[in-house]
């Protein structure tokens, strides 16, 4: 797979990781890329063909699920990079984003989980943006809302968003970046009975919603 290729897959990722309702327009994703929309539509037809997005005309582009763990893969890789850059050199953020976006592309899996070990498995990039994480052992996963979670599952916190406040009143809780949670039980209105560690606590939906968190914690 080309690197050109792989910018494409990346951005479309990040693009949906952002936000952006899917399928993505042709337009958006050639003003990300800062290309113009024939040579895009161009390199999706090419993707399609080799099973990693999937063109609706009109409508726009979106990953299929190999082409997600591909975009999954290159985000680790890019976001290691971004910590190994600023926390170890001293790189300043947006010169280690822009190094690290041309380093993604060269480093084999063998290295890039080496260097998540060096770094001790980080959760979160410089930037705040998760680092896909390893869970079966093969396929990297991002993180979700803890409101996704349904009764017996298991996770760890990986960043708390929302207001000040907020992260405040959950950080008093104990729900902090790297805690474990078990979810106990939901409510019909969405609330959740928690066990953060060894303490228990019950959060509404609205709440759930800001807490990121990586499943299937051993």
């Amino acid at each position: 797979m080309s690197e050109s290729e792989e910018m494409y897959v990346v951005t479309i990722a990040m693009l949906q990781e952002a936000g952006a309702s899917t399928p993505i327009p042709l337009s958006r994703l050639a003003s990300e890329l800062d290309i113009q929309p024939v040579s895009a539509n161009q390199m999706i037809k090419k993707l399609e063909e080799e099973g990693l997005v999937s063109y609706t005309p009109y409508k726009g582009v979106e990953l299929t699920s190999e082409g997600e763990k591909t975009a999954l893969r290159i985000l680790r890789y890019r976001r290691l990079w971004e910590v190994f850059l600023v926390h170890n050199l001293s790189i300043p953020i947006l010169e280690a984003s822009e190094l690290a976006c041309r380093m993604e592309h060269i480093l084999p899996k063998e290295a890039a989980e080496r260097l998540a070990k060096f770094l001790d498995e980080p959760l979160a990039s410089p930037q705040g943006l998760p680092i896909p994480q390893i869970v079966s052992g093969e396929t990297p996963s991002f993180d979700r809302p803890l409101s996704e979670l349904q009764t017996g599952q298991r996770s760890r916190v990986t960043r708390i968003e929302g207001l000040n406040a907020t992260q405040a009143f959950l950080a008093r809780q104990g729900v902090l970046p790297g805690a474990n949670v078990d979810i106990l039980g939901v409510g019909s209105d969405g609330t959740r009975l928690l066990a953060i560690d060894s303490n228990q606590l019950t959060l509404s939906e609205q709440i759930t919603r800001v807490i990121r968190v990586r499943l299937n914690v051993e």
